[in-house]
C-alpha cells in the first residue's frame, strides 16, 4: 500500500455546478477502484464505476457502521463528539440489527403511500406559492419554496408541530456545514436530539399512533418494545434527510429546467415528468462526495484487494455519469435508456424515503411552472451561489422573476 504522502487528494473541484469533478470520468476509464487521501488525512479507496458501485454497496461485507474510528471526511475540524456526529439510526446499524428497524419504516413509506400523499404535496406546495405571488418579485425559491415545503411535509409525516420547522432547518443546516465549529454541531444535535426525544415521550405517553413517528413509538423491533433511544435516532434520520436533500434537489432541479425550458412541458404529464424527474435525480447526485462503508473482511473486486479494515467510498455522481451505461450521459434527456440511477443509493441501505422524495420533487416542479410559466432565474446558473463545500450540495438561493 503507498504511504499516504503519495497518495493523490480527492478530486473535489468542479468546473461546471451540475457536474461532478471531470477527474472523475478518467477514473471511471482507468481506474474505478482507487486510492486517496482525504482532507481530514484519512486513506481510502474511492469508487467511481456504476458497476463497481453496485457490486460493493450490495456486499455484506461493507459496514456503514463508522462509531469505531474517523471515518474519511473533507472537514478538517476536530473534536467533534461521535454522538454528535452519527445519533444511532439506520445510517448507524448493519444487519441483522438494521433488519427489522428498516422493514418498520420502509413499511410506512411505499410506494403507494407517497403517491396517496401528492394532493396534499401539492397544497402545501400551492400556499407557499401564494405567498410568493403575495410578496411580489423577486423571490428567492430556495428559501420561499424548496426548503419550506419538504420541510412542511416532513413535519405532517412524522406528526411534528409545523411550527417548529424554522428551528428543524436551522439545526439541519449547522448539522450538514463542513466546516461548522464542533461546538456548533454539538449544540445543534443535542438541541434536536432533546426536542424529539420529549415528542417521542409525549407519543408514547398519549398512544398516539397517528402518524410515522408515532407509529414507530409503538412498534415492535423484533419482538422487543422499540428502544426510546433509538426510536429518537430514527426520527432525527428522518426529520433531517426528509428535507434537507429533498429541498436542495428541487433547487437543483429549478436550475437545471431553466437550462433545459423544452422539457418544463413534460412535467403536466405523469409519465413524462416521472421520467424527468429521474433525469434530474440521476444529474444530481446530491451526496456529492460519496457514501462511506468499511470492509470487515478481505473484498476482492475487479482484481482489486480492499483489504479489511480499509474505508471505502462510493461516487453516487461519478457512477451516474458512467459512460457504459448512459448514452447521453452529462446531458438531461428522458428518452434515452434507463439505467436505475444511484442517486438514493443501492443495496440493503438503499434510502427509505425515496418514493415520497421522487414524489415531492416531481409535483413542487409541476406546480412552480404551472403557477409560474415565464419563470426565470434573475442570472446565468453558473452565477448561482452553490453548496461547493457541503456535503450535501445544492443551492444557497434561487433568484427569480416572472
Amino acid at each position: 500500500m503507498a504511504p499516504a504522502s503519495s497518495l493523490p487528494d480527492l478530486p473535489r473541484s468542479r468546473t461546471h455546478p451540475f457536474h461532478p469533478p471531470p477527474e472523475y470520468e478518467q477514473l471511471r476509464k482507468e481506474s474505478p477502484i482507487s486510492r486517496f487521501l482525504w482532507p481530514n488525512g484519512v486513506e481510502g479507496w474511492l469508487v467511481t464505476g456504476y458497476s463497481e458501485v453496485r457490486t460493493l454497496l450490495a456486499d455484506p461485507r461493507l459496514s456503514i457502521n463508522r462509531f469505531n474510528s474517523p471515518p474519511p471526511s473533507v472537514s478538517v475540524v476536530k473534536d467533534r463528539k461521535p454522538e454528535a456526529m452519527l445519533p444511532r439510526s439506520l445510517v448507524a446499524m448493519d444487519p441483522p440489527e438494521h433488519t427489522p428497524w428498516r422493514r418498520a419504516i420502509v413499511k410506512e413509506m411505499t410506494p403507494r403511500w407517497a403517491r396517496s400523499m401528492e394532493p396534499r404535496i401539492a397544497a402545501i406546495t400551492h400556499e407557499y406559492l401564494d405567498r410568493i405571488r403575495e410578496a411580489g418579485q423577486p423571490a428567492d425559491l430556495v428559501t420561499d419554496l424548496a426548503l419550506p415545503v419538504p420541510s412542511r411535509v416532513i413535519c405532517e409525516v412524522l406528526g411534528v408541530p409545523a411550527a417548529d420547522q424554522a428551528f428543524f432547518q436551522e439545526q439541519a443546516e449547522v448539522r450538514s456545514q463542513v466546516g461548522a465549529p464542533p461546538e456548533k454541531v454539538n449544540a445543534a444535535t443535542t438541541a434536536l436530539y432533546e426536542y424529539l426525544g420529549q415528542l417521542v415521550a409525549d407519543k408514547r405517553r398519549t398512544g398516539n399512533r397517528e402518524d410515522v413517528l408515532g407509529r414507530l413509538v409503538h412498534a415492535e423491533i423484533a419482538g422487543e418494545p422499540a428502544p426510546q433511544d433509538i426510536v429518537v435516532g430514527q426520527a432525527m434520520l428522518l426529520l433531517i434527510a426528509g428535507h434537507e436533500t429533498t429541498a436542495n434537489m428541487i433547487g437543483l432541479g429549478v436550475a437545471t429546467l431553466m437550462d433545459n425550458r423544452e422539457l418544463i412541458a413534460d412535467l403536466a404529464d405523469t409519465a413524462k415528468g416521472t421520467a424527468l424527474v429521474e433525469e434530474i435525480l440521476r444529474m444530481h447526485a446530491i451526496i456529492q462526495w460519496g457514501i462511506i462503508r468499511r470492509a470487515t473482511d478481505d473484498i476482492d473486486v475487479n482484481g482489486v484487494r480492499i483489504a479489511k479494515g480499509d474505508w471505502v467510498v462510493c461516487s453516487l455522481s461519478s457512477a451516474n455519469r458512467d459512460e457504459s451505461r448512459y448514452s447521453c450521459p452529462h446531458l438531461v434527456d428522458p428518452g434515452q435508456p434507463q439505467a436505475p440511477h444511484l442517486t438514493f443509493g443501492y443495496g440493503v441501505h438503499q434510502c427509505a424515503g425515496q418514493s415520497l422524495a421522487r414524489t415531492e420533487v416531481r409535483v413542487v416542479l409541476r406546480e412552480l411552472f404551472a403557477t409560474f410559466p415565464e419563470l426565470r432565474i434573475t442570472v446565468p446558473v453558473e452565477e448561482l451561489r452553490y453548496r461547493y463545500e457541503m456535503w450535501v450540495y445544492g443551492l444557497y438561493e434561487c433568484p427569480v422573476v416572472w
